[in-house]
């Protein structure tokens, strides 16, 4: 499994490529814990993702609530048919967001600051 992640201004995009079986459930792993600190939200896009293992759900679970807990969240974008229904049956629907693309959770995680109204704030908090 190989896995790109994106930055974008409150989340991390990380887009799978492979199953989420065995190999790249490590990888993943460490990459969800040096997000802890680096990101308040984790977007993970499943596009290239069929099958889905009970310790890859566990994962993901565990990782949810952590990003839960530091007021952010876990959201995960394609998610194919098979792999819902997974979700629905073990209850992890009710722990996570799912969105049809990437640009959808983005848009859930409310208005974001671009550099220039983040200047303007700088600027405005210095001389107050």
């Amino acid at each position: 499994m190989k896995i790109q992640k994106y930055e974008r201004e409150k989340a991390a995009i990380l887009l799978l490529k492979g199953n989420l079986i065995y190999e790249g459930m490590d990888e993943l792993e460490i990459l969800f814990k040096t997000l802890i600190d680096d990101a308040q939200y984790v977007i993970l896009n499943l596009t290239h993702t069929k099958f889905l293992s009970g310790k890859g759900l566990g994962i993901l679970a565990f990782y949810a609530k952590i990003f839960r807990e530091k007021h952010g969240g876990l959201k995960l974008t394609h998610v194919n048919e098979n792999i819902k229904k997974l979700f629905h049956i073990t209850g992890f629907m009710k722990i996570v967001e799912i969105f049809e693309d990437d640009n959808a959770a983005l848009a859930s995680l409310g208005p974001q600051l671009g550099k220039l109204e983040k200047m303007l704030l700088w600027s405005k908090e210095s001389f107050t």
